[in-house]
């Protein structure tokens, strides 16, 4: 059977999330974890994949793997998260054996701004993003053509300004300069006409926030992946009831390393 396994993560951990012969990744984590484990043999044949590449530095609440297995999905993440070191499964189901991961619906990124930029000036540059665009100057890779950005929403919460970006797919690095633009827009630095011309198709570089405060917070699909709580995320958080509990933990336990840090 093929299962689906949500994870999470604080990304300062790894040396990014791709698989690299010479450096500890979340993905290079998650398969010795699950080899150790004896969920699978080999990742190959057990049709491991994964849903989103996370930059450097980037955590993730919500990411998701995918591998056949002949446990089931409660005595595989069980036996992950025995195995597993700086990686959190929280969530699991079965899912048919045609699931690929990174056919998703939606993915949900927040990135965590400690800044003091007035909340409606920020709120007036992501207004632009919206839409069908051309991201050439807003991702290192090669544009795939026009993509969509389905919502950006800006909230205040303490002294931090959460902006969240919302889509079916990105391309590397695209949020951190989506953010970047935004803050310079806000801050008066450049004018919503400069980022308005970058997308539809002029080249600029607005800079790129650093990966640190960007968070991964779900990957949807048309089911549910059904939060099992019985095993251990952590061994103190035995007695969380529900799945919007249990992903509070995880974005608090998170993003406070990623506040202490700045």
């Amino acid at each position: 059977m093929r299962i689906a396994l949500k994870i999470a993560y604080d990304g300062r951990s790894f040396f990014g999330y791709q698989r690299q012969p010479d450096r500890r990744t979340v993905e290079g984590e998650c398969i010795a974890a699950l080899r150790s484990a004896k969920i699978i043999r080999d990742p190959k044949e057990a049709f491991f994949r994964s849903a989103s590449r996370t930059d450097r530095g980037v955590s993730a609440v919500g990411n998701v793997i995918a591998f056949n297995t002949s446990l089931s999905a409660g005595a595989a993440i069980g036996a992950f998260n025995d195995r597993v070191r700086n990686v959190w499964g929280w969530a699991a189901t079965e899912v048919a054996d045609s699931f690929h991961p990174r056919h998703a619906l939606e993915r949900w990124y927040r990135y965590h701004l400690f800044s003091d930029v007035p909340i409606s000036a920020m709120r007036d540059a992501g207004r632009p993003f919206v839409g069908i665009h051309r991201m050439e100057s807003f991702t290192s890779d090669p544009a795939p053509g026009p993509m969509t950005i389905d919502r950006v929403d800006v909230a205040r919460e303490g002294g931090t300004l959460l902006v969240d970006v919302r889509a079916r797919s990105f391309r590397r690095s695209m949020v951190r300069r989506i953010v970047a633009a935004m803050s310079k827009c806000a801050a008066g630095e450049v004018p919503k006409s400069a980022i308005r011309k970058a997308l539809q198709g002029t080249r600029r570089d607005f800079g790129m926030a650093p990966a640190e405060p960007l968070f991964l917070m779900d990957v949807r699909y048309p089911f549910q992946i059904a939060a099992i709580l019985k095993p251990k995320v952590r061994d103190e958080w035995r007695s969380i009831e529900d799945e919007t509990e249990l992903r509070g933990r995880l974005m608090r336990a998170l993003r406070g390393s990623v506040a202490d840090a700045h």
